[in-house]
């Protein structure tokens, strides 16, 4: 058992340098499984900078374990010293660094996003009075049941939420147009809203980049904002938020803090979050989708990243288009199409996402911030050979 000890004491900077690498190794390749990691990869020189760290890091980690046990009976007694020192910090820094960033990227501690204000989230497709369903959405801090009252001035309707939950859904299903409808969340205060027309003016109000967290956020001025949207005299039917919310999705107490802003907004103009590439950002994928599309809420024409919203005979298709098009998947393709061909020529058709085609900007630290040559080979041709009505809107800038 002595001489096991011994062994492995004296084999300890080899084994500690080993584990290191792994580590980073194992890091890297999480990172790079994650949806968005590619595309931050290609954009964002700082990222890359970070990655080929890591990965230099994890190589001479472990030639340098390999190697001790060579150099270790070579060398002095304080050269081996110094030797074991330079292997052991370098590898204890990377088990650290590495579980941490695990750790914070991954939301493994996450307490969850706790308490948000009722907002009004819009569904994919089209209620049977050709505008959109609606759900009443809301998160708290520990499971609860909830109760809902909802209606119009000439009828009202309850839904229950069981069992105890922390996320809640409630679908407002087959809405009327331009109808006046009030809900109630327990005995919470009665909020009051109104459903777009099918006919007639149609007004949207359409931000993106709030960035909440960020260092460089302007939040009074996202709250100014939010109040205008929120004015009735404004008429706003539909607020569209074209992505990144947050600074970065995998931080659940940032969701709060957008959504607790935007509720001033949110809970009187139904409102429909496009997803952002600082959105979706390592677990920040899972949270936008629990918080932006949460289970229970309906789909009819596509996923929880894109999706078709009808309001009359006017479309609007929401794409999952981040840092620029690694998320414009064949499946998404492939749906765009069939929503394009589907759609009669003389309708209006509104395409949104977070990532731009052509457009106006900047270069910034060795990428162009306008006239995206992939999204503008890839998907800005299927535009005009599906529909002679189609308009497109991208967005890169802020609320």
């Amino acid at each position: 058992m002595t001489t096991c000890v011994t062994a492995v004491k004296k084999q300890l900077p080899l084994i500690l340098a080993a584990t290191g690498a792994a580590c980073l190794i194992a890091l890297l390749l999480w990172a790079f499984s994650q949806h968005g990691t590619t595309g931050m990869f290609r954009v964002n020189i700082l990222f890359r900078a970070g990655v080929t760290l890591l990965a230099a890091w994890s190589v001479l980690l472990l030639a340098g374990g390999i190697s001790y046990p060579w150099w270790s009976r070579r060398l002095k007694p304080a050269a081996v010293g110094w030797l074991k020192v330079l292997l052991v910090i370098p590898a204890l820094a990377a088990i650290i660094t590495s579980a941490a960033a695990f750790s914070i990227a991954g939301g493994v501690f996450s307490a969850g996003i706790g308490d948000t204000p009722p907002q009004l989230m819009v569904a994919d497709g089209t209620g049977a009075y050709g505008i959109p369903d609606i759900a009443v959405t809301f998160n708290t801090a520990q499971a609860v049941t909830s109760t809902l009252n909802w209606g119009t001035a000439e009828a009202a309707n309850t839904a229950a939420s069981h069992p105890a939950l922390k996320q809640h859904v409630f679908m407002l299903k087959d809405l009327q147009p331009a109808t006046t409808y009030w809900y109630q969340v327990n005995d919470g205060p009665v909020t009051y809203f109104t459903t777009p027309p099918v006919s007639g003016p149609l007004r949207l109000a359409i931000a993106s980049d709030a960035h909440f967290g960020a260092g460089t956020a302007s939040g009074d001025t996202t709250r100014q904002m939010l109040a205008e949207i929120a004015r009735p005299e404004n008429g706003f039917d539909m607020f569209l938020f074209l992505g990144d919310l947050v600074e970065y999705g995998f931080l659940p107490g940032w969701w709060q803090q957008a959504f607790e802003a935007f509720s001033a907004a949110s809970s009187t103009v139904p409102v429909r979050y496009a997803p952002g590439n600082h959105d979706t950002l390592f677990a920040g994928f899972g949270n936008y989708q629990a918080y932006c599309y949460p289970e229970g809420m309906e789909l009819q024409t596509g996923s929880r990243l894109w999706y078709r919203l009808d309001i009359g005979n006017v479309h609007l298709l929401v794409l999952d288009v981040e840092w620029s098009a690694e998320s414009f998947t064949r499946a998404q393709h492939e749906w765009l199409e069939a929503q394009l061909k589907s759609i009669p020529r003389q309708d209006w058709v509104i395409v949104l996402s977070h990532g731009f085609y052509y457009a106006s900007g900047v270069d910034v630290i060795g990428w162009q911030w306008y006239n995206n040559p992939e999204t503008i080979e890839l998907i800005t041709p299927i535009f005009p050979t599906c529909s002679s009505s189609t308009s497109s809107l991208a967005w890169e800038g802020g609320i």
